[in-house]
């Protein structure tokens, strides 16, 4: 507990810097980083392009016979102040920054770590823990439409992935420093130097959740699941294809994994000729173009990825994608003017003829008038059932980025929720059939281990959406981490033919930094 409460104090002493900080930078216009409105005006009055300037402008950018003397509409969202970082990033590495720029580089980053929630956990772990335990943080179905598990309280399930330097390696000598009391200037020094403290601190937290005395944890996460679930779900030629891909390399790890092979069909390259950039480029289109979703989608995931896409070239790269993988959007599907095949298709259809069971690769629907008012029911694999009560066509408002009208409508589907409405279309049922059937996996796994006696030696401590951490004596970790794994490959009965692979790490601390790794 020394640890989670020292960093807690060093989180609340970044928080104050912080609001030094920009004072300093802002010459007193900006005092704390919530102040959204101001930093917005001042961040805008710094940038030197029109076009990092129009990301924190509301709508569209101004028209020269506009009325110059109208009060300009900015805003600081998360998504713009990343999208405005990314496209700075760019720009310092393609020739440098204006003192200005360089300026509001700096106060966004402030702003998005500073406003940011992981350096607060701190607070919130020693706040909840009992006698340094940590209950009570999950919710059985929490995710209504899916039934995974959510997390509440300090939300473990939600912790920062990336790591602190090169595989993790500033990692540990940081978590020592702050565990023996270190003051607030040796974070700041600690490194790497360039990472602002409060970066830091959100990039150990995991560190905080430790195995008893004696003890060590040991856990395993599933390789790209959801990336291999999609395609197996879609049981077309292509989709098998596509998990040729995974099986060659889970033989073979020196084979181009899928990321490399995306990156190679969106750049028209040898897979042997992919860099390390353009590889992200290839995981970041995967996992946002494998449910039906377009640019607006891959820009807002590549932003999490700190890339910068311009329009055009993320239209380019979601064309090529689906010009490589015509599967997914088969998958997706459609119900018109006489066509349907697909989720949606099977969808419609199902809906149009109440009590006939529709097919769509390994997902069947059936829509039932008796049951909440008349719902939608999606079948799984496993046999669990999906429901979307209430189906309706409507039309509703088009809302911009902040979530206010802008006095167009759309007519769309949507179901009923506990609270209000939610849109339902195809992107939606691939998305929900994908992370549904890795809740099922997951649960499976978990009450195989959990009733299994020759398991209680590794009991499980906790999990995440592809992941389980189990806690055995420091002598046993070795039997614990093939247990592990041969328990996360064990397909239930009804997955057979889905490839999985899984990665095993053992440490004293919960940690996401190959160097801290046994």
């Amino acid at each position: 507990m020394r640890y989670v409460r020292r960093a807690a104090a060093l989180a609340a002493e970044d928080a104050v810097a912080i609001g030094h900080r920009l004072v300093e930078l802002t010459g007193g216009t900006v005092e704390r980083v919530t102040q959204a409105k101001r930093l917005a005006t001042w961040m805008h009055d710094n940038l030197a392009e029109a076009t990092m300037r129009e990301v924190l402008m509301l709508g569209g950018p101004a028209d020269d016979d506009d009325d110059v003397d109208a009060e300009l509409e900015l805003s600081l969202t998360r998504d713009r102040v990343e999208r405005v970082l990314a496209m700075l990033e760019v720009k310092r590495a393609n020739g440098g920054l204006t003192p200005g720029e360089a300026k509001a580089h700096e106060a966004a980053t402030l702003r998005v770590y500073g406003a940011g929630a992981a350096p607060k956990k701190f607070a919130r772990l020693e706040a909840q823990q009992v006698d340094g335990a940590l209950r009570g943080q999950y919710r059985f179905a929490g995710a209504y439409q899916t039934g995974r598990m959510s997390s509440q309280g300090a939300q473990i399930q939600n912790l920062t992935r990336d790591v602190l330097g090169e595989d993790g390696t500033a990692e540990a000598p940081l978590v020592e420093a702050i565990s023996k009391g270190c003051d607030y200037a040796t974070l700041v020094a600690a490194d790497p130097a360039d990472v602002p403290a409060a970066r830091k601190l959100a990039l150990i937290v995991r560190p905080a959740l430790v195995a008893r005395s004696g003890k060590l944890l040991v856990w395993s996460d599933w390789s790209a699941i959801e990336a291999r679930i999609t395609p197996w779900l879609a049981a077309s030629e292509g989709a098998e294809q596509a998990l040729d891909v995974f099986r060659a390399n889970d033989r073979d790890a020196t084979r181009p994994d899928s990321y490399v092979i995306a990156a190679a069909d969106v750049f028209h390259k040898d897979v042997s000729t992919i860099t390390k950039p353009e590889r992200q480029i290839g995981k970041v289109v995967i996992l946002s173009c494998g449910f039906g979703g377009s640019v607006g989608a891959l820009t807002a995931m590549a932003l999490s990825y700190r890339v910068h896409l311009e329009p055009n070239e993320a239209r380019r790269i979601v064309d090529a994608w689906r010009a490589a993988n015509p599967w997914a959007m088969e998958f997706g599907g459609a119900h018109r003017d006489g066509e349907s095949f697909g989720l949606w298709g099977a969808a419609m259809s199902a809906w149009d003829s109440q009590g006939q069971i529709t097919t769509a690769g390994r997902i069947a629907f059936v829509y039932r008038d008796d049951y909440l008012g008349g719902s939608l029911f999606m079948a799984l694999p496993s046999g669990r059932l999906l429901t979307y009560p209430r189906p309706k066509w409507r039309d509703v408002d088009v809302l911009d980025r902040e979530g206010n009208p802008t006095g167009e409508k759309r007519h769309e589907l949507s179901f009923r929720r506990a609270r209000g409405r939610a849109k339902l279309w195809r992107g939606t049922l691939a998305e929900n059939a994908t992370q549904a059937t890795a809740a099922d996996i997951l649960r499976t796994t978990v009450t195989r281990i959990e009733t299994n006696p020759a398991l209680a030696f590794m009991p499980i401590r906790m999990t995440t959406h592809d992941e389980i951490v189990v806690e055995c004596d420091e002598d046993r970790a070795d039997e614990a981490k093939v247990l592990l794994r041969r328990e996360m490959l064990m397909l239930p009965d009804w997955a057979t033919g889905l490839p999985l692979q899984s990665e095993e790490s053992v440490c004293r601390y919960y940690t996401k930094a190959k160097a801290a790794l046994r």
